[in-house]
């Protein structure tokens, strides 16, 4: 069984100096789902874009755990549920993207308009935990959980609940639920499955 850590696991406000490290953790390897759309290599470099450009994560609202002096974790949290980048941020990135992508296939059109389907409404009330990762050479060490038991920390007398969303099928669900967070509602596409091997998502809360 590997050590658990969370003692050891220092939490802090992610810096720029950070977006290297959060972007290595957050797209490679990428998830599933894009990975299926795009192939891995093109996925994660679409990502590392989303992320240096703060659409995939807002950085002054995320925190990274750290050990041994190396970025470990990072988790985006205190914003608003639900999405929050308008088509103006893609459009301003478009030439980057189209030269990560080159031509677009429809399954990937497909993909993402499908993806956008899934989305959850936003919860006014809740602390919302936007993204959540552990370096996959960390994980099973109790760094997901120190980082949600900070977010406990930050939401504790100032929100009435918490809510997280991920895939249906992400092995993560299973650290949330540890943690109190149940399922409230559920999103699945047939169409979506077939082209991601994906499901759909979850939303979950836990009161506070």
């Amino acid at each position: 069984m590997a050590e658990s850590l969370p003692n050891k696991v220092e939490i802090r406000p992610a810096t720029p100096a950070d977006l290297s490290a959060i972007s290595r953790i957050m797209n490679y390897p990428p998830e599933p789902p894009m990975a299926t759309m795009l192939g891995a290599e093109r996925a994660s470099r679409l990502r590392d874009i989303f992320v240096r450009a703060g659409i995939s994560l807002k950085l002054d609202h995320s925190v990274v755990a750290v050990l041994d002096g190396a970025v470990a974790g990072v988790m985006e949290c205190g914003g608003r549920s639900g999405p929050s980048t308008g088509a103006s941020s893609y459009l301003r990135l478009l030439p980057r993207i189209l030269l990560v992508l080159g031509p677009v296939t429809p399954r990937a059109v497909r993909g993402f308009w499908l993806r956008r389907r899934l989305q959850f409404e936003p919860i006014p009330d809740a602390f919302a935990i936007g993204e959540l990762y552990v370096d996959e050479a960390m994980r099973n060490r109790g760094i997901g959980g120190r980082l949600l038991s900070h977010a406990d920390d930050l939401a504790h007398g100032k929100w009435s609940r918490m809510c997280i969303e991920t895939g249906i099928t992400n092995p993560a669900r299973r650290l949330y639920e540890r943690h109190g967070f149940e399922v409230i509602e559920t999103k699945t596409d047939a169409r979506y499955e077939r082209l991601t091997g994906s499901p759909g998502r979850i939303l979950m809360t836990k009161d506070v």
